[in-house]
This record gives C-alpha cells, structure tokens and sequence, in this order.
C-alpha cells in the first residue's frame, strides 16, 4: 500500500464529502491535486479537526508569525550590512519575499492531495520521499525548534543576571536564572494545549520587540547628534555578501511552525494574505533597526547592536525588553513540537478523558523540557553546538527541502513554467549557501 493511500485512510475527507474528494470544483469542472487552495478542506467546526479545539482568527495568527520570526537575530542585522552594505536592504527584501513563498508552498504541499489534508511538516517529506526521509527531517526539525529554546533560556539566564548586577539578587548566577527562565516558559506550555491558548503571549511579545526597536532606533539617532565624524559605509561587499545573506536568511525561518498555525485558523483561505503581512512588517522592523544601526555606526557597528549603543538606562531597558520577547516567543515554538510529537503518541484519543490526556501532555511535555534545561545549564558548549547543527537544520528544512518537496508533490500535477524553476533554483541555491557559510562559522566559532 502507497504512502499516500495509508494516509488517506488514517485522515479521512473533514467536512462535506462533496467538497474536494471527487477532485472537482463547485461547478463540477475537474480540479488538479492540490490545486484547490488553502483551506478547501472543509473545517465546519473544531470538533472536526481533534488536534484544534479553538480556532484562532487571522489578526492572532499574525501576531504568532511576527513573534515567531523576529528573534534575537534582529540584533545581528546591523552588524549583517557591516558585512555586505548598504545592499543587505536589499538582501532583507529579498529573503523576506523568499521566506513568504516557502512558507505558502510548505502549506499547499499540505493539500497535495484531493480531499485531505497533511498534519505536518514531517507528513509533507513522508508522502514525497518515503518514511525514511520523514524521520530525517522530523529530526533536524525538532532539533531546530528545541535548540532554539535551549538557547533562548540560555540568553535569557545571562541577560536576567546582568540586568540585576549589583543587587541584592546579584550572587544567585546565571544557572539560577536558566532555570527559573525554563520554569516560567514550563508554567505557560503546560496549561497551553495549542496556539490559540497563547495569544495573549504573542501580543505581548510583539509589543516587546517593538519596543525594543524603537528603543534602539531612537538611541541611534540621538548619538547621531553628538558624532563629530561620521564612520564609514560601503554600498555593497561581494567578498561577504554570502555571510551578509546567510545572516539575514537565519532571521527569516519559521515555516517549521507554519503548518499548525495554519490548522488552527478559522479561515484558513486568509493564510497566504496573513503571513506575507506579517513577514512585510517584520521585514520594515528589520529594515528600520538595520538602516539606522549601520547608517551611525558605519563599519564601526558591533554585534549585537546594543553593544555599540551609548549605556544607560535605555538600553537596560531595551535589553529587558529582548529578555521578555525570547521568553514570550518560547512557548510558541514549543508548541509546535510537542503537538506533532503529542499526536503521534495519540494523546488526542478520544478514548483518553479530557483529565488523562492533560496528564499525559504534562508529563510529557515535563520530562522533555526538564532535559533541555539539564544540558543547557551543565553542558558548557551547549549554544556553540546548537548554532553549528542549526546551521544544517534551519538552512535545509528552510529553504531547500519546502522546495523540493513542492516540485516533488505537483511535477506531475501541474506545467511548472522555466520562470519558476529559476526562482526555485534561486532559493535552493541560496538556501545551501547558508548552509556552507553557517556551518563554516559555527565551527569557527566553536
């Protein structure tokens, strides 16, 4: 039995059977797999789809998208144009439109055939290169998001401590605040069961990060004022513009989340039309603290940026403000993770009570993060060895596999125009330069 008839059978038609399952439009005219759209897939209430009990609205699914995609990474961007100049405006524009088209096609390939839809990431890879290569991906997936976690309580540990240098909490230590930073994240993922149950994260996750840029920005400009000579910029470096490239492609991922962010919308036909506004603003936040952090320090700027920024109160506060943001964001990236792995382990039966499958999630949900927080506090290493296994994760599941797997899917669904292999050339060639120049500077940096 195929791959896709197996699915077929463990995923049966949700709404009216009229809708897609005879592969024909509403007017009874023959529709391509995968041709119907987003959404076409009829959800006519939550009860249909178990995994997603509360259906979010367009407006939260853009703030989740903009909490996920603006990280950490924003604080690297002026030091990005450093490396390549002034054309890395360019290169932000350019990724974002990338980053857009393979989070649209990562979500089509979920409809690529009639009258069903995939569940995940990790499903799209299976039904195009077999079980095999879905355990692979599924892999450097979760690596992914759960090292990014790891990461984020490491961050936020350090900055916790130094932003209470000097107080009577000063001898407590970063290993303290990694922990009680995990503990925090812990609370939230344990009461949450899915995205919509975190809403209130993502919006004030939003206005954190967007503080933080104003702060910045606004910083920048003020010592603009005081500056007798203006430091030096260039229009664009061709012998770093891959590391320029590569920095600002890491600031882009997100379509690992995409899928359950997709299932979870009321409307999901409004997916293509929310995530290319989300990914729009946060390439003007990107562009705003980028532009304004190269233009007064010029060649001078350090990373991340608020090295270079006059101290003061400002910029503690900003820092807490990027504390807050990391650990507001986590939540979201785990939930994406342990919904997967929660399905595959059919904590969702409808045989389990409401009561055993809250249970089963926090124990689970439990013992895994109590491991990340193990190694992120005892392994030394531990964000110098996720950054160089990152570099091979995020730049392959990215860009390169989405790609991949969509010409896999429809190559022989639908004419695939030489425009379009070009520009999916384009992203599968960028997408293996991160991979060359992120894994190189990793292990540099190691």
């Amino acid at each position: 039995m195929s791959i896709q008839s197996k699915q077929q059978q463990s995923q049966p038609l949700l709404g009216s059977p009229s809708a897609t399952a005879s592969g024909s439009n509403n007017n009874g005219d023959p529709v391509a797999a995968g041709e119907q759209g987003y959404g076409t897939v009829a959800r006519s209430s939550p009860e249909d789809t178990p995994e997603v009990r509360n259906l979010t609205s367009s407006t939260e699914v853009f703030f989740h998208i903009f909490c996920i995609l603006a990280g950490t990474g924003i604080l690297q961007l002026p030091y990005a144009l450093k490396e390549g100049g002034w054309a890395g405006i360019f290169y932000i524009v350019l990724v974002a439109f990338i980053s857009t088209y393979c989070g649209n096609i990562v979500v089509k390939c979920l409809y690529c055939t009639p009258g069903m839809r995939l569940k995940s990431y990790s499903q799209i890879v299976e039904v195009a290169f077999g079980r095999s290569g879905r355990q692979v991906v599924r892999t450097l997936k979760d690596f992914n998001l759960l090292g990014v976690f790891g990461v984020y309580i490491v961050l936020a540990g350090i900055n916790i401590n130094s932003l209470l240098a000097g107080t009577a909490l000063d001898q407590l230590g970063v290993q303290f605040w990694i922990i009680a930073s995990s503990l925090m994240v812990w609370a939230v993922i344990v009461l949450a069961r899915e995205v919509h149950d975190v809403f209130l994260l993502s919006i004030f996750g939003t206005l954190t990060m967007v503080a933080t840029v104003v702060i910045i920005v606004w910083l920048g400009l003020v010592d603009l004022e005081y500056q007798e000579v203006r430091p030096p910029t260039k229009l664009v470096d061709l012998k770093l513009a891959p590391i320029s490239m590569a920095s600002i492609c890491f600031s882009f991922g997100g379509n690992l989340n995409w899928p359950d962010l997709e299932a979870s919308m009321k409307s999901p036909k409004q997916w293509s039309r929310t995530l290319s506004l989300a990914t729009a603003f946060t390439a003007f936040i990107y562009i705003c603290i980028a532009a304004v952090g190269y233009g007064v320090y010029g060649d001078l700027v350090k990373s991340p940026i608020m090295l270079s920024l006059p101290p003061g109160i400002p910029v503690v506060v900003a820092n807490a403000m990027m504390t807050a943001h990391v650990l507001l964001a986590s939540p979201i990236l785990l939930t994406s993770v342990f919904s997967e792995a929660e399905r595959d382990l059919d904590f969702h039966s409808a045989a389990l009570s409401p009561r055993r499958q809250w249970i089963y999630r926090a124990v689970f949900r439990s013992i895994v993060m109590l491991t990340l927080t193990l190694v992120a506090v005892f392994v030394s290493d531990f964000s110098k060895g996720v950054s160089i296994l990152g570099a091979v994760a995020e730049s392959m599941v990215i860009f390169v596999i989405p790609i991949v797997c969509y010409i896999k899917l429809f190559k022989d669904k639908r004419v695939f125009t030489r425009a379009e292999y070009i520009w999916c050339g384009i992203i599968v060639t960028i997408g293996l330069m991160c991979l060359i120049v992120g894994t190189s500077q990793a292990i540099a940096n190691y």
